[in-house]
């Protein structure tokens, strides 16, 4: 399995050429899901956005709703700042939905900063928007996150070998599943140090279950640390 994951996280360092999406902003083109405008944001906002895949400074997420169309997924950091969020778009379409996600710089005081920093990297934006975009596809269809979505090219390739198809969707799925727990693990020990539910209940000594697979490995490794944001 470990050589699977390393192979599934190799492949991504590939996934965007320099010609790819370089400008922030710049949105998805609209998807029509056959679903409701309701049930999509309601799957983007029970969604946990792919730590796994976006190193180690993002530690989980926060999801606002500013208007009846749009579902806002906050990136946070370990003290529950906002790093950067994926703005999605929900409209009726016919019988289904129409629905559209941007990468964004967060609000508030960094805002500028970070925009500024975001523009420098267009490969790091053109990959959030890959992320983004696979995130909420996976959200709405209910199924893990897709790590070789990042890479069609290497997902095409992988997907002629004999058996690695099968071997890419258990890391997917073990993947999504230690980044939920791992995420469920940080939401409750912030709850439990604010005296919240759960404050007194004995912790496990053990974080081999809530640890993901790999942080050392893939284009996760190279993401800008929190300086580079204005952090």
């Amino acid at each position: 399995m470990d050589q699977t994951f390393l192979l599934v996280r190799i492949g991504m360092l590939a996934a965007v050429p320099v010609g790819g999406i370089a400008w922030l902003g710049l949105s998805s083109s609209a998807e029509h899901y056959d679903v409701s405008p309701a049930e999509v944001r309601t799957s983007l906002s029970n969604a946990y956005v792919p730590v796994h895949v976006l190193g180690s400074y993002v530690k989980g997420s926060r999801v606002s709703k500013p208007d009846k169309e749009t579902v806002v997924t906050s990136l946070i950091d370990a003290q529950g700042r906002e790093l950067m969020r994926f703005v999605t778009k929900v409209e009726p379409d016919g019988e289904g939905s129409s629905v559209s996600t941007t990468v964004e710089p967060p609000v508030g005081p960094k805002a500028e900063r970070v925009t500024k920093a975001m523009q420098s990297q267009p490969i790091v934006v053109a990959l959030m928007n890959k992320v983004a975009q696979e995130h909420v596809d996976a959200a709405i269809e209910k199924r893990p996150f897709n790590m070789m979505a990042l890479n069609p090219a290497g997902e095409a390739m992988a997907n002629t070998m004999p058996g690695m198809k099968e071997h890419i969707a258990e890391a997917n799925e073990n993947a999504a599943l230690f980044s939920r727990m791992e995420q469920e693990q940080r939401r409750y020990s912030s709850s439990a140090q604010a005296g919240g539910w759960g404050a007194n209940t004995p912790r496990s000594n053990s974080t081999a279950s809530t640890r993901p697979p790999s942080k050392a490995g893939g284009w996760g490794a190279d993401t800008p640390k929190s300086n580079d944001w204005g952090y």
